[in-house]
């Protein structure tokens, strides 16, 4: 397995790749591509086209919830496919995956928009548009989420404006929210770009959908960059708790949280043109 992180925050020192606040990932298990979020704009061809991937190769585009700082990148990618079939280059059919609400328009005060920019209906012309609530299987060894339930007290959800579902506009607590998992000989290898349900409540379903304890690594967004002192104070005893054999946190994790992790992190940066991979 391995994994390229294509969009972050920042982007490894000696390198020209673009950063931005935002995220994105190319995942490898065997012959199986996944695009896992697609970060604000074109920095993610730009980036993939500097790493030599093909991001037109993807066998399915995943989406960790509907945030325009995790999809916004996709129309610069459907425009590609777009311009390739223009030219006589057939491309390949896609799934996109994701929770339903991932889908859905959203809202906050004084945006006119806080969600995707196109839905199931223009992407069904490029693929299979799935949403699921429950957990499923992307390829042998890598699993979406599904809808994650926050089961830790720190970890509740926070309202953030307005999601339109098929039954009217909600309060927005973001029930899309979910990453995925990825099942190696060392333990699990949880992909988490944003964990608006919850560090931690993702690492649980993590554990619950596989059947197993053994965490690998933790990669990507946790989500603590606003947080209180005493919320990272018990996500870090629930870190240590647990053991993860190393953590690449980026994206929305913050300093103060990443300092508190300091003795779990891995050496190595973590940004854009993160390369990690795992028998």
């Amino acid at each position: 397995m391995k994994i390229t992180i294509l969009v972050d925050n920042t982007a490894l020192i000696g390198t020209y790749y673009r950063a931005e606040p935002a995220f994105s990932a190319w995942v490898e298990d065997g012959t199986t591509r996944i695009l896992l979020d697609c970060g604000y704009s074109d920095a993610l061809l730009h980036n993939a086209d500097a790493m030599g991937i093909d991001i037109l190769t993807a066998d399915a585009i995943v989406f960790s919830h509907g945030h325009p700082d995790h999809t916004w990148g996709l129309i610069p990618v459907l425009e590609r496919i777009s311009r390739n079939a223009s030219q006589g280059r057939e491309p390949g059919k896609l799934r996109f995956i994701g929770h339903p609400a991932a889908y859905w328009s959203r809202i906050r005060p004084g945006l006119p928009e806080c969600g995707p920019l196109t839905g199931p209906d223009r992407l069904s012309a490029y693929g299979d548009v799935i949403g699921s609530r429950e957990a499923m299987h992307i390829s042998d060894n890598l699993i979406f989420l599904g809808e994650i339930p926050s089961v830790f007290p720190f970890d509740q959800r926070e309202e953030l404006g307005l999601l339109y579902t098929p039954d009217g506009p909600v309060p927005d607590l973001v029930p899309d929210d979910s990453a995925i998992v990825g099942k190696t000989e060392e333990g699990l290898v949880i992909i988490i770009p944003c964990a608006h349900a919850g560090i931690c409540s993702v690492i649980e379903q993590a554990k619950r959908v596989t059947g197993e304890d053994r965490i690998r690594d933790v990669i990507g967004g946790f989500h603590l960059y606003q947080s209180s002192h005493d919320t990272i104070t018990q996500v870090s005893s629930y870190l240590h708790r647990i053991r993860p054999v190393e953590l690449h946190p980026c994206h929305c994790t913050g300093r103060l949280a990443t300092v508190s992790f300091s003795d779990l992190l891995s050496l190595d940066e973590t940004g854009v043109g993160t390369v990690l991979e795992y028998l």
